[in-house]
Order: structure tokens, then C-alpha cells, then sequence
């Protein structure tokens, strides 16, 4: 049997596209845009608030409420932007959390740290029957690449609970719109880690219906860099651009697997992901179940194929 080089952390694919525009961008290196932190007035103190506006604008047709949460800030990848408002929830008093089965495993990590706890509930659940509080939820989906219908988190949110809306995998599915109106979605965090392939760059938006006090420094302890790389993506871009490019190459990895391993998986709405359901699972032999028993999160199965586009970049 082939090897199955899947992985289950969902390690970014940095584009050849995206390496090509930073290496554009910083071939001189802008030195000169840093020699201005100490003109006066404010220096580039203010430097991400015209890149945010870009953003919002970039991101109009797919969240298109996203202008509405007032207050904005630069974050190292979206994972800042989790632990600061967990941090703000902690002053609160919020004692627990609320995620879907199989969800993305840092909100837990990170919920522990500040003495919060976290549950796990069935998709099925109907959200009236659970105490009030607040929903970490990630949409597409960090259980399985795909996205959640604007429904079926409306309904979490007219139950009187607050939701944390997770957009890590926004531009790396087809156009949809990910509607934000609903008064008790309190928070948004965007990142351009897993739809450009900038991991390690750290380039994150947090938004928030109120002021998030921990997160004021950033006008100061930011990435002006990772602000630059931002901002020449979403100025010279578009956003499905790279899906565009990218799905029909998810779809035939998806099918050589399936050809030499028969294991029935099924592209995600996000381009890095494949996933397969419990009940498909089922109905392979024993040692195709133990080649992807790593791979559960939940009611699903989850697959990285991050190692197959290196793979195949690599052979042309």
C-alpha cells in the first residue's frame, strides 16, 4: 500500500503566488517605511488602520458586517486575537466555554491557561437546552474544512448565547458570504495563515463589538511587515483567486489517494483539507481504518494535504 502522507495538524501551503509578491515586496527591503516610527506626529503609530480598512473592504461581498464591529486591531495571526479575548472574557467572570465537537484543539489550550473551562457539544444539540454563555466557533470548519450554514449559528445566537467567530479559513474556500449581523456575535478573528500560507509570518485581524483593553498596545507592538504583506495581498489579489487556482489540484490529489488507497475521502470546501465521515469510515477494512484513526476529530475525519502540494510542486 502506498504511504499516505495526510497530516493531521493543519500546517499552511505557502504559495508560490504568495512567495512571488513577498519577494516583490521586499526586493529592496523597505527600510524607508520603518525609518518612519519617529516622525512626529505618531510615526506608524496609525499604520494599520488604513490597512485594516482595506481588509474590510477586500473581504465586503464575503463579510459583509465585518465593518460593523468598531474596534480593530492588528494580531499575531488569529491566535492572539483568541487569547486576548479569552483574556477579556477571564475579567468577565466567564467561567466556560462552548465548542463543537472535534473542534480547532487551541481554544481549549487556551480557555486552560485562564481558568476557563470548556465543553464539547454535540452538532445536534439544540442550543435552548444548554445554560447561556459563550460559543467558540470556527466557520469553515477547523473539524473538517467545511463550511457551517449562517443558520445553524443564528440559531446558537438567538438562544441568547454569545459567538466567537473564527475566519482562520477564510479565502480558501469558494466565494460565500458568512453572515455576521447577528447582535450576539461579539468577536471576529481573521488570519492569513492558512488561506495565504504566511504560518510563520503571523499576519491576524481581531474585530470586537467592544474594546478589547489587552489588545490597545498593538498600535505599537505590531508587525509593520506583516502589515506590508497584508496589504499587498488584499490590494493586488482577489479573494478566491487562489481556490480558484487551487481546487481543481485538491480534487485530483483527493482522487490519486482514493485510486491506491481506497479510502473514499472527499475534498473539503477548504482547498488544504479533505474530509470523510464517521459512517464512511465504517465501511473500509481494518487496516484502512488504522491508517486514518489519527485522523478523527469528532463525528468526522480530517485530513492536511499540505505534503501533497509540496509533493507535486516539487516534481514539476
Amino acid at each position: 500500500m502506498r504511504e499516505f502522507k495526510a497530516i493531521t495538524t493543519v500546517y499552511s501551503y505557502r504559495f508560490p503566488e504568495i512567495r512571488e509578491l513577498v519577494s516583490k515586496l521586499t526586493n529592496p527591503f523597505p527600510h524607508e517605511v520603518f525609518l518612519r516610527a519617529t516622525n512626529p506626529p505618531g510615526g506608524l503609530d496609525d499604520f494599520h488602520i488604513s490597512v485594516i480598512e482595506k481588509i474590510i473592504k477586500f473581504h465586503e461581498k464575503s463579510v459583509p458586517h465585518l465593518k460593523d464591529f468598531h474596534f480593530g486591531y492588528p494580531t499575531s495571526g488569529s491566535e492572539e486575537g483568541i487569547r486576548e479575548i479569552m483574556t477579556h472574557l477571564q475579567s468577565k467572570g466567564v467561567k466556560k466555554i462552548y465548542v463543537l465537537k472535534g473542534e480547532y484543539e487551541g481554544y481549549d489550550a487556551v480557555a486552560a491557561t485562564r481558568s476557563i473551562e470548556t465543553i464539547e457539544v454535540d452538532p445536534n444539540t439544540d442550543p435552548k437546552s444548554l445554560e447561556q454563555g459563550y460559543w467558540f466557533i470556527s466557520n469553515p470548519s477547523a473539524r473538517d474544512g467545511n463550511i457551517i450554514s449562517d443558520d445553524f449559528i443564528n440559531k446558537i445566537c438567538d438562544a441568547g448565547h454569545k459567538v466567537f467567530y473564527d475566519l482562520a479559513y477564510l479565502c480558501s474556500t469558494r466565494q460565500h458570504v458568512f453572515n455576521l449581523n447577528h447582535k450576539n456575535i461579539f468577536a471576529v478573528v481573521i488570519s492569513f495563515s492558512k488561506p495565504f500560507g504566511l504560518f510563520y509570518d503571523r499576519i491576524g485581524f481581531t474585530f470586537s463589538r467592544e474594546e478589547i483593553p489587552s489588545l490597545y498596545g498593538n498600535k505599537w507592538f505590531k508587525s509593520i511587515l506583516g502589515l506590508m504583506i497584508a496589504e499587498k495581498i488584499v490590494t493586488t489579489m482577489k479573494p478566491s483567486e487562489l481556490y480558484n487556482k487551487y481546487r481543481p489540484i485538491q480534487e485530483k490529489i483527493i482522487k490519486e489517494i482514493n485510486e491506491t488507497l481506497g479510502l473514499g475521502l472527499k475534498p473539503s470546501d477548504a482547498i488544504l483539507l479533505a474530509h470523510l465521515s464517521t459512517e464512511d469510515a465504517e465501511k473500509l477494512n481494518e487496516k484502512q481504518k488504522e491508517l486514518i484513526s489519527k485522523f478523527r476529530r469528532g463525528d468526522n475525519y480530517r485530513f492536511c494535504l499540505t505534503s501533497y502540494y509540496l509533493e507535486r510542486e516539487a516534481s514539476k
